[in-house]
């Protein structure tokens, strides 16, 4: 953008400065994330010779996990390759370490009340399309406990996220081989795919801010959307906003968006008119600002007259639903 968008943009934001506050709260119902997983490897912990690992071009037969002992530590890498139906990128990394726990334990497997084979410590991390990053989601499990795996938090996007995941339409879940294979050929060598089903409860949301007149929701000129100016189908709107994550430059923990550079959301934004989605055109913060952001977006030509439903959407995290005219 040029110093006279960014000039505009601090201008309407302080002229729309001491009305500003918090929109109607969302309920508080997960969000829901369909990921699909392609090319899920498990590479065994199974080699001593360190000159060994990661050397092999192809496909390893991996010793059998009662031969290789107890306490030994496995890796699993998969790709992330579309959320919620919609292409994306990213990558899965899991840390698995052997237990073996047994009711009746054979030698070198662990005694325990319930048989457990493993912990698992895993990160998801997902990318737009030109590689940034928007954030993670970090869980455990005890592999075979009831559950599935626990998310125990996030960054970025989903940062303080907690929830739950489950894995389906596993085809098959997994390739397994030994970590003598060369983790570089994984995608040649291919893997297994699943679905993992998350359903997180984040500590943030987007939110549209609301002032003494409504929403802070205006017409390309600045002025506000109010039922004697309503909003037209086809007509590009600005709204302002809370809760969109981090920004590229990122700030400083108390920092605010700068001027000189605009703040860059990079979370995927879109805004929902009565559902259909509309993309963001923009999505920056407001300079001067720590938690207030700008979003440019064109109201779908099939918006029907009267008052709309508008609620936006930051990483597919959605806010509460505020009420527009539209004409």
């Amino acid at each position: 953008m040029n110093k006279e968008t960014s000039w505009k943009l601090t201008c309407g934001s302080v002229f729309w400065t001491l009305l500003l506050v918090s929109g109607a709260a969302a309920q508080d119902l997960p969000t829901i994330l369909d990921v699909q997983v392609e090319n899920s490897v498990l590479y065994v912990g199974d080699v001593a010779d360190q000159s060994r690992l990661a050397r092999s071009p192809a496909p390893v037969a991996p010793v059998p996990q009662a031969q290789a002992g107890n306490f030994t530590r496995n890796v699993f890498l998969a790709d992330v390759t579309a959320i919620n139906g919609i292409a994306a990128k990213g990558e899965v990394v899991s840390m698995v370490q052997v237990l073996r726990l047994n009711t009746s334990p054979p030698i070198s497997a662990a005694i325990a009340d319930a048989n457990r084979p493993a912990a698992n410590h895993v990160v998801y991390e997902f990318l737009k399309a030109d590689g940034v990053s928007y954030g993670t989601l970090w869980g455990m499990e005890l592999v075979g406990a009831a559950g599935g795996l626990s998310i125990v938090g996030g960054t970025g996007a989903f940062l303080g996220a907690r929830g739950s995941a489950t894995v389906l339409d596993a085809n098959p879940v997994q390739r397994v081989t030994s970590q003598a294979e060369d983790p570089s050929m994984r995608r040649i060598n291919g893997g297994g795919r699943f679905r993992s089903v998350f359903q997180i409860f984040p500590m943030f949301r987007p939110e549209v801010l609301l002032g003494d007149s409504g929403p802070a929701l205006f017409h390309a000129d600045f002025s506000l959307v109010t039922a004697a100016s309503p909003a037209r189908p086809g007509e590009t709107l600005i709204v302002y906003a809370r809760g969109l994550g981090p920004t590229i430059p990122s700030l400083n923990p108390g920092g605010v968006f700068p001027s000189e550079q605009l703040a860059v959301a990079t979370s995927p934004v879109e805004v929902l008119v009565n559902g259909r989605s509309s993309p963001a055109i923009n999505q920056v913060g407001v300079p001067g600002t720590s938690d207030t952001y700008r979003v440019d977006f064109r109201v779908p030509d099939e918006t029907v007259a009267g008052l709309a439903n508008l609620q936006l959407s930051a990483a597919w995290v959605k806010g509460a639903a505020v009420r527009v005219p539209v004409q």
